[in-house]
């Protein structure tokens, strides 16, 4: 059966909602744990039963009427409704979801203390404030629709779920007509001073773990609740409780609206006169259970926080750098320092350029200046030779350099060293120092 209404919301909304988990079996729903596909945040899923299928069955024209006012309910303390899922066939709620557990769980495995009692009655009160403001009471905050964990705080977390559905019924179920107020059963409307007896009757259940009038008929249940005393009642049952706090709820729990608070803003008030000194409400966020918890199928709904390219078949994005270290500034730190330590490629192409351009220059100066120099050079070099014969007419031969020439033309048909003879004939001699005088 799981199965198969798993798969009808699939098909609904296949693409935003998903459920994973029955978590319970109302009076006109069956509950299932989901997830949102594209945040992968947990929901409350709801899927109403078919009006054959219970005796209290909710409308439905009346729920879609009511979902606009009932989606401007936002608070921590609020499980608000995020969306309705309506076929032909099926119909589904879709609302926050808080692990934990409804009230009458709670009482009966856990006893609060005189101070979880307190912080669980101010939480429901700041609850209940938010629709005395918006002019839009609860109508049935029952022990069934709180919801309560533990916090990671440390302390204890209250959240009202259901707000404004018992609107939509025609019949309302046992525990709804448990802790209603007389009024609602003499054919009134759901009000600030109804939700205030409903509200006291579910903290007297967490408290005690009983109810305070029980039957199954109004009758049988009005009976009860005139044959009650919540002081009597509360200090045989819990002694431990201080006494402004046992006034406090026997003043919520008077049978006539008038007896009662006239609104949730001096219940409120008066609580929080009877808390100890420097107690304040801090409103806190709803704890909520991580992606990917006790289940398989939200591990890869967490992939859209993961970078793109571990996808398969995507495009390759840019890097997203983390703000803690910003890695492009470091890359063009570590590049320009490679850069400085290595010769970059297009300088020395440049230089090469520019070598080769003033050698060919170079070797054009040099023909231009030994074409001219050269008979000159060849003109002179005689009288040299004699200077130097003269010189050393009586000397060894040594071997001097001669100055460079000013072409590599000239410098590869000059020789390097002359050596002249020891003995040169006198005709000869004669003949050049003539020539040189």
């Amino acid at each position: 059966m799981f199965a198969i209404l798993a798969e009808i919301v699939a098909q609904m909304y296949p693409d935003h909602f998903q459920p994973e988990k029955i978590i319970a079996v109302g009076a006109s729903a069956k509950v299932y744990r989901g997830v949102e596909t594209m945040t992968g945040r947990k929901v409350l899923i709801k899927v109403l039963l078919q009006d054959h299928e219970t005796e209290d069955p909710l409308d439905r024209e009346r729920l879609q009427l009511l979902a606009p006012s009932l989606m401007q309910m936002h608070h921590p303390q609020i499980a608000g409704l995020i969306t309705l899922l309506p076929t032909e066939d099926e119909f589904a709620m879709v609302s926050e979801f808080m692990p934990g557990m409804n009230g009458r769980n709670f009482a009966a495995e856990r006893r609060p203390s005189p101070a979880d009692l307190r912080a669980l009655a101010v939480q429901l009160m700041h609850a209940l404030l938010v629709g005395e403001y918006l002019r839009q009471p609860h109508g049935d905050p029952k022990p069934s629709n709180l919801i309560i964990a533990d916090h990671p705080g440390g302390s204890l977390f209250l959240q009202v779920q259901d707000w404004g559905l018992t609107l939509a019924r025609q019949t309302q179920p046992p525990e709804t007509l448990w802790f209603r107020a007389p009024e609602l059963h003499a054919g009134g409307v759901p009000t600030t001073q109804s939700d205030l007896f409903t509200a006291a009757g579910s903290l007297f259940c967490m408290a005690t773990n009983t109810a305070p009038a029980q039957g199954t008929t109004v009758e049988e249940i009005m009976r009860d609740w005139h044959g009650f005393n919540a002081g009597q009642v509360l200090s045989h049952m819990r002694p431990d409780l201080d006494p402004p706090l046992r006034d406090w709820l026997a003043w919520l729990l008077n049978l006539g609206p008038q007896q009662r608070p006239q609104s949730v803003a001096q219940a409120l008030d008066v609580l929080m006169l009877s808390m100890h000194t420097g107690f304040a409400y801090m409103p806190q966020q709803a704890p909520v259970m991580a992606p990917g918890t006790q289940t398989a199928h939200l591990v890869a709904a967490a992939l859209p926080s993961a970078p793109k390219a571990a996808l398969p078949g995507a495009s390759k994005p840019k890097p997203v750098q983390p703000k803690s270290a910003p890695a492009p500034v470091v890359a063009a730190t570590l590049v320009a320092a490679a850069a400085a330590s290595t010769p970059a490629a297009a300088p020395k192409k440049s230089f090469s350029r520019r070598g080769v351009i003033a050698v060919v220059l170079n070797l054009a100066a040099l023909t231009v200046i030994g074409f001219f120099v050269w008979p000159i050079v060849h003109q002179s070099a005689p009288s040299v030779q004699v200077s130097s014969a003269e010189s050393s007419e009586n000397t060894p031969a040594i071997a001097t350099p001669l100055p460079m020439a000013d072409s590599p033309k000239a410098a590869r048909q000059t020789p390097a060293k002359k050596v002249l003879p020891k003995k040169v004939p006198a005709a000869a001699v004669t003949a050049a120092g003539a020539k040189v005088r």
